[in-house]
């Protein structure tokens, strides 16, 4: 008997075809764009997996970027090095930087935990506002790009903003499939009864924030390989949460395909239509709220109900009744999640 291929490794597949073949048919004004691209949407589709699937909403996600950002600058512009192979070094250093943050901001819930983490956004800001060593106001230029010949700086750019979308999205469909996705859903809708079932929800939360940091302070570094410079004022800007918030509600929160579809949607709206200047972002506003109210799971919610296909499905096992109890979330193999 011949097993069936999950939908969810199809589409990963199909994914990396895509990202592979764009520079053969970009120019490049559209390589740029779609390095641009990559880059936020790994970054919502990190976001999306701490609101969306475990209840953490960071309004504070810029303190990563530019963390991420400002690594691979301080780094590979150290070191002589060409940038790329820094962007690990800003994906470790924000990872780090949650964990060590993590006792504090877990003390917090809801709106004060959205409010904490954007004080924490603007007290890095500050602080790299007035530390020479990381140029004060005036930021770092990113010294070590002479090092990367000219024509192969667009193809490179793009290569390694694609490796980080493609690795953001394949650990996070691996993740959600797993026992770990399992608890972590539990835990977004009840801490108490995930506690219940067995699931260690401080261990899951911190593991789901050390994994979304360290891929959007990847991305960060990646954004920031680009403009060449970076400043505490572009790193930790909040025009970066806003468009993750943006992107993520449009498409649709809690599901790994609404990320997708939003930022595809985003990017139709903002190329076709910031001409119009204050315009765009009046109708942008309506459309979300327009969204919000009428298709509260996003666009991707209205293109699931139409195809009745999951693109990338993260069902693992069902939950299961015992003698009229509550669902106990197990894995395979019968064990707690």
């Amino acid at each position: 008997m011949i097993k069936r291929i999950d939908n969810a490794y199809v589409t990963l597949f199909a994914v990396a075809v895509v990202l592979c073949l764009l520079p053969l048919v970009l120019s490049k004004a559209g390589l740029v764009l779609a390095t641009e691209f990559c880059v936020v949407l790994a970054i919502a589709l990190a976001w999306n997996l701490l609101a969306g699937f475990s209840g953490i909403v960071l309004i504070g996600m810029p303190l990563f970027i530019g963390a991420g950002g400002y690594t691979l600058y301080l780094v590979a512009n150290a070191l002589g090095i060409p940038p790329y192979p820094a962007i690990l070094a800003g994906a470790a250093v924000p990872a780090v930087i949650a964990y060590a943050l993590s006792p504090l901001l877990f003390r917090l819930e809801g709106a004060q935990l959205a409010i904490g983490s954007w004080v924490m956004a603007e007290v890095a800001r500050l602080l790299c506002l007035i530390t020479p060593a990381v140029g004060a106001g005036g930021g770092l230029n990113l010294e070590v790009l002479r090092l990367v010949p000219r024509s192969l700086r667009l193809p490179l750019n793009f290569a390694f903003a694609a490796i980080v979308l493609f690795i953001t999205l394949s650990a996070i469909v691996i993740l959600l499939k797993s026992r770990f996705g399992l608890g972590l859903r539990a835990m977004r809708d009840s801490d108490a009864a995930a506690e219940a079932m067995g699931v260690k929800t401080s261990r899951v939360k911190l593991l789901t924030l050390i994994t979304a940091t360290a891929l959007s302070g990847a991305a960060g570094a990646c954004y920031y390989i680009t403009s060449i410079q970076i400043t505490p004022s572009s790193a930790f800007s909040q025009n970066w949460i806003a468009i993750t918030i943006f992107i993520v509600i449009l498409g649709g929160i809690g599901s790994v395909e609404g990320p997708i579809f939003g930022a595809i949607v985003y990017y139709l709206l903002r190329e076709t239509l910031s001409d119009l200047g204050p315009g765009y972002f009046v109708i942008s506003g309506l459309l979300a709220i327009t969204v919000t109210i009428f298709l509260p799971e996003g666009v991707w919610g209205l293109i699931k109900r139409l195809i009745r296909i999951d693109l990338l499905p993260i069902a693992h096992h069902e939950a299961r009744r015992v003698h009229g109890t509550q669902p106990t979330i197990t894995d395979k193999k019968g064990k707690l999640a």
